[in-house]
């Protein structure tokens, strides 16, 4: 058996989806002067490899504290889009990409995680993860809001992508986000190194934060394979 690691190292640079710094760490203790080292951490919840719990989009869902640890360890479903988001990058996860995985793959196996590979990560380190034009609207892949819906029709327990949101850059309403998180379901944004994972037989293991009344944070993911 495998171990992958599918998360980002976190830093003060890591790209965000309002595009201003979300992670600020301060040097308290240093070994050299105190003999131990310390660091105090601020962060928006919504940076980095991190969940979207319920709450995230809802009224009163399940806080990222109360998500059910058995919806924390899924089947990894990994469906590929590269190229098509190599030619459009507003390209979505549709109901028609998940029927082709289920045409070659079989039936999505139960309380799985669906993950869109869309190939963004080669752009992690340049403006192109945002790719805001010159009106400030992003343009990177995401889910279509039908996919999401077909999705919650059967067990799905959570839903993936390597960009920053499940929504494509350019959603005005974060449909996906309304459809999926308040239904009882969570969302990772900025997953990483999914090109080393099977299109099924993977299992992903979600190492969620447990602050109360939170919204989601920053997650070690992993996968068994």
């Amino acid at each position: 058996m495998a171990i992958s690691d599918l998360t980002h190292e976190l830093h003060p640079d890591f790209p965000t989806f309002f595009g201003e710094q979300q992670f600020f760490m301060e040097q308290k203790f240093s070994y050299e002067k105190d003999k131990f080292n310390l660091f105090e951490l601020r962060v928006n919840e919504h940076t980095g490899t991190h969940v979207d719990a319920p709450l995230h989009f809802s009224a009163d869902g399940q806080s990222v504290a109360e998500i059910p640890v058995e919806k924390l360890m899924a089947p990894l479903v990994v469906i590929d889009i590269k190229a098509k988001a190599a030619d459009d990058a507003d390209a979505q996860v549709t109901p028609d990409d998940i029927k082709a995985w289920t045409d070659a793959n079989g039936e999505l196996p139960e309380n799985c995680c669906v993950a869109m590979n869309s190939g963004w990560q080669q752009h992690l380190d340049s403006e192109k993860f945002r790719n805001a034009d010159d009106k400030g609207v992003m343009h990177f892949p995401g889910f279509h809001v039908e996919a999401a819906q077909m999705l919650l029709e059967g067990s799905a327990v959570g839903i993936a992508v390597d960009t920053l949101s499940l929504d494509f850059g350019q959603s005005p309403d974060f449909a996906v986000h309304y459809a999926w998180l308040p239904e009882g379901h969570w969302g990772l944004e900025c997953i990483a190194n999914l090109d080393a994972m099977p299109a099924v037989g993977a299992t992903l293991i979600l190492g969620a934060p447990k602050h109360r009344g939170g919204s989601g944070g920053p997650s070690r993911v992993l996968a068994l394979s």
